[in-house]
């Protein structure tokens, strides 16, 4: 079996936990995780989380705040009320995060998913974990360098995620100041949020195709929104022969293109060392324990962060 582990994702609806609690038998560590939102995506994260959860001895329950801030406010006020421990957030808004702070009412959050605003975090007690998502863009464009390196100007189209994301922000500045040191003319031809949707790319970028403008490589927020750009070439009739595609995240989907050679480049975010890495911060802050021993944690007690993977043709094997 390669790095990615494909098959977390499809026992995700044998972990479908609806928002219920799941209370922890033996009276220990009480862990709520509150979601952006339902779906394969985050469900999948919810049944790996429940997995290491249980695995460390502590309870496990979730909810789907349905990208509704109101609700996801909601949830952690009712979750706190019931004894949860710490908190496993992923943030409908990076602008809340003092609101479910607030409603956790003191307990410690381990923020996933969607980074708060630095300001928000508080050593040992606050923290983010993830990677670092200007990695992802800079791979992005270092690739597209690499295989352009006899062209002085490159026509780019840019496939962003939902505005004010954090993957968003990290993923496209990594990206376009990567491009932009290397002196290059880089032109783009086509920008827009397609907010990590497949379909939404799809008709984005078949907008584009319709404007008759040249394209060299399609670089998206994650693979999804590549999936969606190479279908709308394809559908189009426009040869894709020589455009490069790049996504993020090393998806079953996006490692089978690349297999197929239907796209070029993404990017393995090393979500189950993110999540192990969650998990065991969680439980540490809610023992009054702090997180340096834990890989990847940054000195300043704010961060856990782990470092993306580059995936292409000569090593996709591995991750499927």
């Amino acid at each position: 079996m390669g790095k990615k582990t494909k098959t977390l994702f499809l026992m995700a609806a044998a972990f479908l936990l609806c928002g219920c609690q799941d209370k922890n038998q033996a009276g220990g560590t009480e862990i709520y995780y509150t979601a952006i939102e339902s779906g394969d995506y985050y469900e999948g994260w919810a049944a790996q989380l429940k997995e290491q959860a249980e695995a460390n001895g502590a309870g496990f329950s979730a909810g789907y705040a349905e990208n509704s801030v109101e609700t996801q406010v909601s949830q952690v006020k009712k979750a706190s009320a019931e004894g949860t421990d710490v908190f496993l957030c992923g943030l409908v808004s990076p602008d809340i995060a003092a609101e479910v702070k607030a409603a956790a009412d003191g307990a410690p959050i381990v923020f996933i998913n969607n980074a708060p605003q630095e300001d928000q975090l508080e050593k040992e007690k606050y923290i983010y974990v993830a990677s670092d998502e200007f990695m992802a863009g800079q791979y992005q464009a270092e690739y597209i360098l690499e295989k352009f390196q006899q062209k002085d100007e490159i026509n780019v189209v840019l496939l962003k995620g939902p505005k004010g994301a954090s993957g968003t922000t990290g993923r496209t500045d990594g990206f376009k100041q990567t491009l932009k040191a290397s002196g290059k003319k880089i032109n783009y031809v086509f920008e827009d949020n397609a907010d990590w949707n497949e379909d939404i790319a799809k008709e984005l970028t078949g907008m584009f195709l319709k404007t008759g403008r040249q394209a060299d490589c399609v670089a998206a927020n994650n693979d999804d929104m590549a999936l969606g750009a190479i279908k709308a070439f394809e559908e189009a009739g426009v040869s894709t022969d020589q455009v490069l595609f790049l996504g993020v995240d090393a998806s079953a989907g996006g490692c089978e293109a690349i297999a197929g050679g239907r796209m070029d480049f993404t990017v393995y975010q090393p979500m189950s060392s993110q999540i192990s890495a969650a998990v065991a911060a969680a439980k540490n802050l809610a023992e009054g324990n702090g997180i340096g021993k834990i890989e990847g944690a940054s000195k300043d007690g704010k961060y856990i962060l782990m470092p993306f993977e580059k995936v292409d043709a000569n090593n996709v094997s591995s991750y499927q």
